[in-house]
């Protein structure tokens, strides 16, 4: 999955000659993007159907987008010798969508946004007991300050937004999701780990989404696919991104995910980020980018020294 057979033919040898990192930058603005109109378009739903429909939908049409793929080629991604693990990494995905989607809902988008950029300081905690790393002071500074800018965006003392923690848990559960995915053997490829988690997601999901049914219209339906296609999009094209360049040097334009964000609800929902919120993110986003920046610089020093030993 390297992204180029999704290139127009006509520009494919231009594509082929742009730097890899280009490429990257390409594919992870893409896949920001879509995954900032996958929640604007959820915000909008939540307000008619229920978390556990909108689930349910999301993971539905996400499979019907995948299975395709899945089945396509010489070895068939439904074979696995891991469904256990699947099973795992398909609950913990089903506990962040149910969280990100009732939050989405209740929050303004730019703080939901905000919010999920906690991932990264969940895999620092997550590392200790399930990688066994331990990782460096610094490390932990950054960590502490991150969750520093989640009190300042629940805004202490202020408008308190039970909601905020609500979306907190979507991205833990998003890091517990990574930690399985660390753990899942090389052979286990992108297109089975998405096949088998959106297939499980959506038959647990069936009874519980049928209890809180809601007839949609044509256009809500057209609305819910869409859902659907945007996260499975994101999810493919921030794959292709990181293959594409070094993780490094790309990790940074995630964070145009803000800014998409903040564009698009203060045009579609008339939300203004409040002193608090702008507190909080800069919180987060710092300590997120310096972890980056610090866990490759550390990478590459292990790698150095590994090669002239």
């Amino acid at each position: 999955m390297t992204g180029a057979a999704f290139v127009p033919a006509p520009l494919r040898r231009f594509w082929i000659g742009l730097a890899p990192n280009v490429r990257g930058a390409f594919w992870i603005l893409l896949g920001a993007l879509s995954l900032v109109l996958m929640h604007t378009l959820s915000k909008s739903m939540g307000k008619r159907y229920d978390p556990l429909q909108m689930t349910f939908f999301r993971c539905a049409i996400s499979l019907a987008f995948v299975l395709p793929v899945a089945v396509s080629g010489r070895a068939s991604s439904l074979r696995t010798r891991h469904l256990r693990m699947h099973v795992v990494r398909a609950l913990f995905g089903l506990f962040g969508w149910l969280s990100a989607f009732h939050a989405v809902s209740r929050l303004p988008l730019a703080d939901f946004t905000t919010m999920s950029f906690t991932m990264p300081l969940f895999v620092t905690l997550l590392a200790v007991p399930v990688l066994r790393e331990r990782g460096s002071r610094q490390r932990w500074l950054a960590t502490l300050i991150g969750f520093v800018g989640v009190l300042f965006t629940a805004r202490p003392g202020g408008d308190f937004q039970p909601a905020t923690f609500v979306a907190l848990a979507s991205a833990f559960f998003g890091a517990c999701v990574l930690m399985v995915v660390k753990r899942t053997p090389i052979s286990e490829g992108p297109s089975t780990m998405l096949f088998y988690s959106n297939l499980i997601i959506s038959v647990l999901m069936l009874g519980p989404a049928l209890s809180v049914w809601r007839d949609p219209s044509l256009l809500d339906l057209l609305w819910l696919v869409l859902i659907g296609f945007f996260g499975i999009m994101s999810q493919v094209t921030y794959i292709f991104g990181m293959r594409a360049g070094d993780a490094s040097a790309l990790a940074s334009f995630d964070y145009v995910r803000l800014v998409y964000a903040g564009l698009i609800g203060f045009v579609l929902f008339a939300e203004i980020p409040d002193l608090w919120s702008l507190i909080g993110a800069a919180c987060i986003i710092g300590s997120t980018f310096y972890i980056g920046r610090h866990e490759s610089a550390l990478a590459k020093k292990s790698a150095s020294r590994a090669a002239a030993s």
